[in-house]
């Protein structure tokens, strides 16, 4: 899943971010050019910004975005972006986070999607004690000890990174 992430908050926040989604392998590019399998990053200080970073999103890249316009031109692309993906919204300094494998990170979203772990299983094609030992890494990522509280866990704080 591509990283749509709107960062409002100091400059190292926005750096955290940038850290956290280089340490996912992503691939950060300055600027809103879309395309697919690459992370767009900038500052969005207006409408036209806005539109800009919504049309790279809607073209396939994931973006990261310094949130510097008005609470309206912010409000709107946050909302804008939610109907693309799963938005990681960050007003200030964020607390550390869990880091997911791509593997744990594509289990959780089709468990999140409200999925039971035999059909996520089947829909990533591995067994369904792959789909268990993954879980349970998860759970022990995040220190609870059911599924339940993991997708609570997931749904209360942001998407954790992947890496």
């Amino acid at each position: 899943m591509k990283p749509l992430v709107v960062v409002e908050g100091s400059a190292r926040a926005y750096a955290d971010a940038m850290a956290d989604l280089r340490s996912a392998g992503w691939t950060l590019v300055p600027g809103w050019d879309g395309r697919a399998g690459i992370v767009c990053t900038g500052v969005v200080g207006s409408m036209e910004d806005a539109a800009a970073a919504l049309l790279a999103a809607v073209g396939g890249a994931g973006v990261l975005i310094d949130a510097q316009a008005e609470r309206d031109v912010v409000d709107r692309l946050c909302e804008d972006l939610r109907r693309i993906g799963r938005l990681d919204h960050r007003v200030g300094e964020q607390p550390l986070r869990v880091t997911l494998t791509r593997e744990e990170q594509a289990l959780v979203d089709i468990l999140l999607d409200g999925e039971s772990l035999g059909a996520a299983a089947r829909r990533l094609s591995v067994a369904r004690r792959t789909a268990d030992r993954r879980l349970a890494s998860v759970r022990a990522k995040l220190g609870v000890e059911t599924t339940a509280e993991v997708l609570v866990s997931l749904t209360e704080n942001a998407t954790p990174r992947r890496r």
